[in-house]
């Protein structure tokens, strides 16, 4: 890199194995960098090392000038110090909806670059001859599975994320009225049933970067829960084999996963630095009609620009065409500041629940969230 030219770091969590986006994330920043003489780097990390790392910055006073992250964390803006983004700059490309999903209290501290991030269930189309769209399902192929080795459902549910389906089967929602709502008889029914689940062999829980997917593409599991992003890894890897449908209605009941965006924020108040246009100007080309088909055509995910998404929905494959189908079966993921506490507790309530049992996972849960509550409202 040349001693005089500009630099703009961009933090991101595209980091497993099986999360094709750094693809088309680093391409895009090498095309700018060789088109506009400015040098954008992308440092990848995990979403934990992620997490931490944007709520430093009001201590450290270090931190990069932009962040790809899920449309939650613009909701750390007092920790992350983040700068607003300027009213009306992306009103001609993003829709009132897209924008929406990255403001706090109608600000925007974000600016969505890819929609959907929800989850599916996806299936091996010669385990299961047709879409396992009620649970029972599961229950009825788990003798004749567990006989071949295989697990009927996995899903990584040591992360709130991936276990807010069963919440919702259960009636719950970690928010009500403006507070966190996770310490509730739904939180405990959905707590038992996954438990219950895992111990009779009906459900298996890995981590959702690897051994989830490896397991599921080498037909030891026969569906899985996972996010649309995961998408093109599993097509790639499993062709005509792979199916996908909506998540499963247990005991009656729709579950419903969330849905949110993915875009960039403006960490360390990086809006106001000298770096200002040059930031703005690579956002605008993170939005244009080049670089968000890029996203579509390179590794099959769901652009925030509106033109572009309207084209994919037209000429998208069958699988790719449900999952765009199912986002409109999602809600919302909430943004309030609190939720980052929020996923932390429910992240240590399941991680106790795989070593002890129900009772104590909704104990630690509630132990989590007090102490974290508590510092946030005082």
């Amino acid at each position: 890199m040349a001693k005089n030219k500009k630099e703009i770091v961009l933090w991101h969590e595209f980091d497993g194995p099986g999360d094709t986006s750094i693809e088309v994330l680093e391409g895009i920043c090498k095309l700018y960098t060789e088109r506009c003489g400015v040098q954008i780097t992308p440092q990848v990390m995990n979403i934990s090392e992620l997490t931490a790392g944007l709520n430093r910055i009001k201590d450290t006073g270090k931190g990069p000038h932009l962040a790809m992250v899920p449309a939650d964390m613009s909701s750390y803006v007092q920790n992350g110090l983040y700068s607003e983004v300027p009213v009306g700059l992306l009103d001609d490309v993003l829709s009132e909806g897209a924008l929406s999903t990255m403001q706090m209290d109608g600000v925007q501290y974000g600016t969505p670059v890819l929609r959907g991030n929800h989850l599916v269930v996806y299936y091996n189309q010669e385990i299961y001859a047709s879409a396992p769209t009620a649970w029972d399902m599961f229950e009825e192929a788990a003798e004749k599975l567990s006989a071949q080795g295989i697990v009927p459902l996995g899903a990584d549910l040591q992360q709130g994320y991936w276990f807010i389906p069963f919440l919702t089967a259960f009636g719950g929602w970690p928010v009500q009225n403006g507070k966190p709502n996770i310490i509730t008889p739904e939180m405990k029914q959905a707590l038992q049933f996954i438990r219950g689940k895992m111990d009779q062999g009906v459900l298996v829980s890995l981590d959702g970067s690897t051994e989830l997917l490896e397991q599921f593409i080498d037909g030891k599991i026969g569906s899985i829960i996972c996010g649309e992003w995961i998408y093109n890894h599993l097509d790639k890897h499993m062709g005509n084999k792979l199916a996908v449908c909506q998540l499963p209605v247990i005991e009656g009941r729709q579950s419903l996963s969330m849905s949110s965006s993915i875009g960039l924020i403006y960490p360390n108040h990086s809006l106001t630095s000298a770096e200002r246009e040059d930031i703005l100007a690579f956002t605008r080309f993170m939005l244009s009609d080049e670089c968000q088909t890029m996203w579509t055509l390179d590794v099959q995910r769901i652009p925030a620009q509106e033109e572009v998404l309207n084209r994919l929905a037209a000429s998208a494959a069958p699988n790719k065409k449900t999952i765009l189908s199912l986002l409109d079966h999602a809600r919302p993921m909430p943004t309030n500041p609190f939720m980052i506490h929020v996923w932390e507790a429910m992240n240590a309530g399941l991680t106790e629940l795989s070593l002890s049992n129900p009772d104590q996972a909704l104990t630690t849960m509630e132990q989590t969230i007090h102490e974290a509550w508590g510092t946030f409202q005082s």
